[in-house]
């Protein structure tokens, strides 16, 4: 081993406290990044393999009334249709025991000998057939259903436990665990025991060629025509985009953050790089001017401390290449589970792979080159006086001012703190600025949180309502309101009539927002379901045939309050109408196009009147289960009269799918907060134990006087908490400045509008506890390195 290599080897060993912080601050950083981007990597394309192998519908149209093959077939002659399939779906109740309450699930009905599009993949068993049922396989896991298991069924005045037989893959559902219902699967005669007719469909998935948002649309519109004119209704329509997965744009504004998050990370490593080769060279910088004054070289010099970031970066990455790999490979298959998507096999990412090591070698490199430089450069006469005591503190006005208050208001040795601390102003500088970027960044985390709960709450707030029932078919209003406000737990009910619907500007069909348009009426007095306007105003009593329309299709079709549109309505006709409102709505995933009207004029311009399909509720309980019960309860008072109910929803079944989905969020962007704020300690650990070095000739005095171990240890103690202090007053101010843009550029990622943003002031007491706990331990160890140091050591270091 030569002269450098033992030299290397010498210094490595020999100071390993210092050796592991500098592994460890290299290694946070790239571990972030390969976490981050393999993550990703592996994440979106994964998500876009599985959406192409199902032969995606482009047009995805839920039908009001059922249709049947013949029909179907019938529209393969519209210009631009390459395709067309059918299947069924409809909400059902199951329980898996009879003691059990019922449960929402969802029924699914094709023909899997005949799939085309939006294909089922058979995982295990067999296909349902007659009194056999499938159950998708996600549920079947969470259920922990087995071929054989019994599943009692809610059929028309009975009940009945069928087997099942088969686990199938959905592609289009969520986890359970998100919050999706479970999904089941029977044939033509499965299906007729839930009272619907073999043969007969309600969803209709349309390809087109060749493929392109507009085609789609156009199609989709001239479908809606056709249809309407053999009266069938349409409940919504739904778009997707053959080579994106309808669920990765979920991760556009997460994928974004945590990169910034990821860099952010290396960039605190470099700083602690830096500041543990200044360590480094202020240790020995006397040993430089020995090695000069015997003839070693600077270009050797370099060598030596170059070689051993090199070292530092090599070990770091055979820490964090397989940390990172194995965490990005675990959150990838943790989203992918959500999505329905299996990723059992594991995998890494070559990019990840390669910005790891750039990372882990090149950056600190470039990071050391400064404090090597600085320190290899000196002349030798330079090398061996300097002791590296900042001599130069106290000639500057900020530290006269220090100086004096701390004689003023402290006792001596805790006077001596407040100066050292800014004895070093660029390394205080420097570890300022880690601490106060892992302080920012969980500030804004927690505000970030904050924001989203206050815009679900005001969300929900604006709704009025604690439940909804959707009827299967239109229904007289005087009868079932009456009929609700007759339970003593409801307070106040209305129906709302609700009608599929075109929006045309000018004779020329409306690019919509999402799913396909539905009119919805709003009786004069309703205090519910008003979203949130963002020009013009909602609907008033008096009005006469106006509309309130998404923000999304009025930016789209360029339709600004004041103007006119005409809406169709199918087998109800078309008329003029005039925009008074554009409004917002929270969704995640596909935007509802709601068009709102006031449903007196539409009973005035329509043949329809005193009917609809949505009964809202208000409660006079606010517990879930309350709220639960008396939705089921009204449902079954409806369904035994022969009233179909097809779906219905909470208020809190609505807050907890909220919940459910940013749960996978929060916790990833606070995980990586943490490791900043590891980052950070660990760089006020090294700071400190720099300035013990650079002290120790002052240590040795103060012991020669008398000075206790107990007095001494506080001092670094205390120097560590005040850094933690003053990185605390910044980083609140600058996450208050911050917070608001990272909560805009999460709410236009996931929701396409800006949160309500909250600023989180209790985050600002927890974090100063944090940081001051972190700051403490990260001085127990220069501190206790201080106390160490003998009379006769220290005057005898050079």
């Amino acid at each position: 081993m030569n002269v450098i290599w033992h030299k290397v080897w010498s210094d490595l060993w020999e100071h390993k406290v210092r050796t592991l912080l500098a592994v460890i601050s290299i290694a946070a950083g790239v571990f972030a990044l390969g976490a981050v981007f393999g993550m990703i990597d592996q994440l979106i394309p994964n998500l876009n393999r599985v959406h192409r192998t199902v032969e995606p519908a482009h047009i995805t149209i839920f039908l009001a009334d059922r249709i049947d093959w013949d029909i179907a077939h019938g529209l393969e002659k519209i210009d631009g249709v390459a395709g067309v399939d059918l299947m069924n779906i409809t909400r059902i109740r199951y329980k898996l025991n009879p003691e059990q309450d019922w449960q929402p699930g969802v029924l699914i009905m094709r023909e899997y000998d005949n799939q085309h599009y939006n294909l089922l993949h058979l995982k295990a068993g067999d296909w349902p057939k007659r009194n056999r049922v499938g159950v998708d396989i996600r549920s079947a896991t969470a259920l922990d259903l087995a071929f054989g298991d019994q599943v009692i069924f809610e059929l028309d005045g009975t009940d009945r436990a069928l087997p099942i037989n088969g686990h199938i893959r959905y592609h289009f559902m969520t986890s359970p665990d998100f919050g999706d219902n479970t999904h089941f699967f029977v044939d033509g005669s499965g299906l007729e025991r839930f009272d619907i007719p073999n043969g007969e469909f309600n969803q209709l998935l349309v390809q087109v060629s060749p493929y392109s948002p507009e085609l789609a649309r156009e199609v989709a519109s001239e479908i809606k025509e056709r249809l309407g004119k053999e009266g069938i209704g349409l409940a919504e329509t739904f778009y997707n985009d053959p080579a994106e997965h309808w669920g990765s744009r979920f991760f556009d504004g997460l994928n974004l953050v945590l990169q910034l998050l990821g860099v952010v990370s290396l960039f605190l490593s470099v700083i602690l790089i830096f500041n543990t080769l200044t360590a480094l060279i202020t240790q020995q910088t006397n040993q430089i001017g020995v090695m000069k004054a015997i003839g070693g070289s600077t270009t050797s010099i370099i060598k030596v401390y170059l070689i051993g970031v090199l070292v530092y970066g090599s070990l770091s990455l055979f820490v964090a290449l397989p940390l990172g790999a194995w965490t990005a490979y675990s959150a990838a298959r943790y989203f992918l589970d959500i999505f329905n998507v299996d990723h059992s096999t594991f995998q890494f990412s070559s990019r990840a792979l390669l910005i790891q090591t750039g990372a882990a070698i090149g950056v600190p490199l470039l990071a050391a080159l400064w404090p090597v430089l600085s320190g290899t450069l000196m002349t030798v006469r330079e090398a061996i006086s300097s002791y590296g005591l900042g001599g130069d503190f106290g000639t500057s006005p900020l530290d006269r001012t220090v100086e004096r208050l701390a004689q003023r208001f402290l006792s001596a040795p805790y006077a001596i703190a407040l100066g050292n601390l800014f004895r070093r102003k660029g390394r205080l500088g420097l570890t300022q600025v880690v601490l106060i970027t892992a302080g920012t960044l969980f500030l804004m985390v927690m505000t970030l949180s904050a924001s989203i709960r206050l815009t679900v709450d005001n969300e929900l707030a604006r709704q009025g309502n604690d439940a909804t029932l959707i009827f299967e078919d239109n229904q007289r209003a005087d009868r079932m309101i009456d009929i609700a406000e007759s339970l003593p737990t409801v307070e106040t009910a209305e129906l709302r009539f609700s009608q599929s619907a075109a929006l045309l500007k000018e004779g020329q069909h409306t690019t919509e927002a999402g799913v396909g348009a539905r009119l919805i009426g709003v009786p004069e007095e309703s205090r519910m379901g008003q979203p949130f306007i963002v020009a013009g105003r909602w609907l008033q009593p008096g009005d006469g045939q106006v509309i309130v329309i998404n923000e999304e299709t009025a930016e789209d079709n360029d339709i600004a309050v004041g103007d006119t549109v005409t809406l169709d309505l199918g087998e109800l006709g078309d008329d003029a109408w005039l925009v008074v409102g554009h409004y917002r709505i929270l969704s995640i995933g596909v935007a509802p196009d709601f068009i709102y009207a006031p449903q007196e004029v539409i009973f005035r311009v329509t043949p329809k009147h005193n009917v609809g399909n949505e009964l809202l509720l208000t409660t006079r309980t606010t517990d879930p289960a309350m709220t639960e019960a008396v939705t089921n309860q009204l449902k079954g008072i409806y369904e035994q009269r022969s009233w179909e109910i097809a779906d219905t929803e909470t208020i809190h079944e609505v807050r907890s799918f909220f919940d459910n989905f940013f749960a996978q969020y929060i916790p990833m962007l606070l995980a990586l907060a943490v490791i900043v704020a590891m980052v950070g300690g660990i760089g006020l650990m090294g700071a400190l134990s720099i300035s013990v070095v650079e002290r120790t000739k002052e240590i040795g005095v103060m012991r020669a006087i008398g000075a206790k171990t107990s007095v001494i240890m506080g001092m670094f103690v205390l120097e560590g908490i005040l850094q933690g202090l003053l990185s605390w007053l910044v980083a609140v101010p600058l996450s208050f400045l911050l917070g608001q843009p990272l909560a805009g550029l999460m709410g236009q990622s996931l929701f396409d509008m800006n949160l309500d943003y909250r600023y989180d002031f209790s985050a600002v007491l927890i974090w100063l506890v944090a940081v001051l706990l972190i700051s403490a331990l990260a001085s127990v160890l220069p501190a206790r390195n201080a106390t160490a140091i003998s009379v006769r050591e220290s005057l005898a270091y050079a």
